[in-house]
């Protein structure tokens, strides 16, 4: 009788890992007796904190509905995103300026970016579910602001509450699939998610050409109310798996050390630095302006000290050195920040490309990228479905980012004359490129980082994502304006390029035409051209880049949910403690190798003198 109700304490402390032992031991009594817990705290310790066990993932019709709303979550962030685009003429002959046009992305970029990482940290000491709604409802909160705005001021105050919210929605969509659901549907259910991002992307240009010109701008803004409202109500109530990596405190100072508030401190302003660099600089002010150099020296100053603040703030660094040292981690943080970057650029500027070339409409030129969203579309499903069945994300990843390459390097070389038979082509090889590799980083990432490091890496990767996009489109549109002005100078020398960049390029081209000019009209369409074909290399040399460093994530692999069920009995045998039946397993000797459950189930074979990653 005393031997079973010190197995029964101990089952206790342990009945996280151990899937009801009191009736296990009922059923099946121990072959020998089970030793006191003298330091049951200590078991406690020792036992990963947010281990998910197959029986705790949610059952089909939950996860279902969960799976639904964060879909429509991707959507509306991505929505958001590409339906400014067809908007902002409107909205600046609203407020009469176009001052701000810049900022009605930046605002959104800036914030975002600043506060990628530090999501990962709430995600770690908080509810999943609440930590998720509180974005949700920030990103409406902001939504809300620019749809009513009265002024453009007011608008750029309401992209950067959005973008505060939105810095936690992605990342938090992904963090929660990668705990509700079993590992071996991870893969599926993640390219289904980028998939409906990719909808959101697909669809933003058409919504928000349909609604500027038959509604009002402020439609683009109050279509996010609806969504986000119906997955706060569905979400409320969704029970969540039991996942919270570690127990916040509220001290004062425990609050400064956990959510690295000095690394924060020191991160936000760096990003906000660079990131306003590259918006003003050969456009507002002259690379060589103090203003421009400041920025970047501060920006350059700042990074430093953050770097020596993180990797003396240890684990709970905001970008903890032990995370970002782990070769899986950094590469796929470098794969998808160039991967992104490629991206975004496309998506800017092929719209431009048509509506220049083509003399497409906004909403037409939305039409005319089609074929790149869907190949992408379809391609992010079939590569779930791929990774899923081999286990294997890289070599997607790298073939992907080589299509890219390929892509960017054929779209460089259209001209004002190409067919729909070359640019649809060229479309398709980017669509299918993005699909095989978007989501291949952060499948690898959530497949070798410890369970109490899932939302922090996540959240890490998703910041190298936006802070990827930030950069590449600010270096993208330097280089365009540039390259622009360069080319007047030859093609159309007598056409001001500061006029032309303020009035835009189907205003002034309009007005071209109307002259009746054509060698004049000629020579801006061909400036125009020679930009953008220049501006796509640099896209090119994003995908390159995400090429070779893919290369570094290695044969991660993704293991199924099989192996999963057995990783507490695994763990079991390594500590000497009993298993569901109470029969007791002795611990390794310190020669042997241990085995430690990774997070989808596959087992990381080590010494015991090597240190955990």
């Amino acid at each position: 009788m005393e031997s079973f109700r010190r197995r029964l304490k101990l089952s206790t402390v342990r009945r996280e890992t151990i899937p009801s032992p009191v009736e296990a031991m009922e059923s099946s009594p121990p072959t020998a007796p089970v030793p006191p817990a003298s330091n049951p705290e200590s078991i406690t310790d020792n036992a990963p904190s947010t281990a998910v066990e197959p029986e705790q993932y949610l059952s089909p019709r939950p996860l279902m509905v969960m799976i639904a709303s964060l879909f429509l979550i991707a959507i509306m962030i991505t929505l958001d995103l590409s339906i400014l685009a067809t908007a902002i003429p409107r909205i600046t002959d609203h407020f009469h300026t176009i001052a701000d046009i810049g900022w009605y992305a930046a605002a959104y970029m800036l914030t975002n970016s600043a506060l990628q990482p530090l999501t990962g940290k709430a995600y770690t000491y908080f509810s999943l579910k609440y930590t998720f709604l509180f974005f949700v409802a920030l990103f409406e909160l902001g939504s809300l602001i620019c749809a009513v705005a009265q002024s453009s001021t007011m608008l750029v105050v309401g992209r950067a509450v959005a973008g505060m919210g939105g810095s936690g929605l992605l990342n938090g969509a992904t963090i929660i699939l990668g705990v509700a659901a079993p590992p071996d549907q991870r893969p599926m259910l993640m390219g289904l998610l980028m998939s409906m991002a990719g909808v959101g992307q697909l669809a933003g240009p058409l919504i928000g050409g349909a609604l500027t010109q038959h509604a009002s701008w402020r439609w683009c803004f109050w279509i996010n109310l609806p969504v986000g409202g119906v997955t706060l109500l569905v979400m409320l109530f969704i029970k969540f798996p039991p996942y919270k990596a570690r127990k916040a405190s509220w001290t004062i100072r425990d609050v400064i050390h956990d959510f690295d508030i000095i690394g924060f401190s020191i991160f936000a302003p760096a990003c906000v630095m660079l990131l306003l660099a590259l918006e003003w600089g050969g456009s507002t002010y002259s690379w060589s302006s103090a203003i421009i150099l400041g920025l970047l020296c501060g920006c350059a100053g700042a990074f430093v000290a953050f770097s020596i603040w993180e990797y003396y703030h240890g684990d709970a660094a905001m970008i903890p050195a032990s995370l970002v040292g782990n070769r899986v981690v950094y590469s796929s943080m470098i794969t998808t920040f160039f991967q992104f970057g490629s991206l975004i650029i496309f998506s800017y500027y092929m719209p431009l490309w048509f509506q220049v070339s083509k003399s497409a409409s906004p909403t037409m030129s939305g039409v005319y990228t089609l074929p790149t969203f869907g190949a992408q579309i379809t391609t992010v499903i079939i590569a779930g479905a791929l990774v899923t069945r081999l286990g294997y994300p890289v070599p997607f990843a790298v073939v992907g980012s080589a299509l890219a390459t390929v892509s960017a390097g054929l779209m460089s070389t259209l001209d004002i004359h190409a067919g729909a038979g070359k640019w649809v082509g060229y479309q398709i090889i980017n669509g299918v490129g993005r699909g095989l590799s978007i989501q291949q980083p952060i499948q690898a990432v959530q497949a070798v980082v410890k369970p109490d490091m899932i939302a922090t890496a996540t959240s890490n990767v998703m910041w190298a994502q936006t802070f990827g996009g930030a950069i590449c489109i600010g270096l993208a549109q330097t280089a365009f304006l540039n390259l622009l002005r360069s080319a007047l100078k030859t093609r159309a020398p007598g056409v001001d390029a500061s006029n032309l960049i303020a009035a835009g390029a189907t205003d002034f081209l309009g007005k071209i035409a109307r002259s009746g000019n054509q060698e004049l009209l000629r020579g801006v369409l061909l400036a125009y051209h020679q930009a953008i074909a220049h501006t796509f290399y640099l896209a090119a040399g994003c995908a390159v880049a995400s090429v070779v460093s893919c290369l570094g994530i290695g044969k991660t692999k993704l293991e199924s949910n099989k192996n999963k069920k057995n990783a507490p009995q695994a763990e079991d045998e390594e500590k000497g403690l009993p298993d569901t039946t109470g029969n007791i397993h002795k611990p390794a000797k310190s020669d042997e190798k241990e085995k430690a459950p990774t997070l989808d189930g596959s087992v990381d074979s080590r010494s015991s003198k090597e240190p955990a990653n």
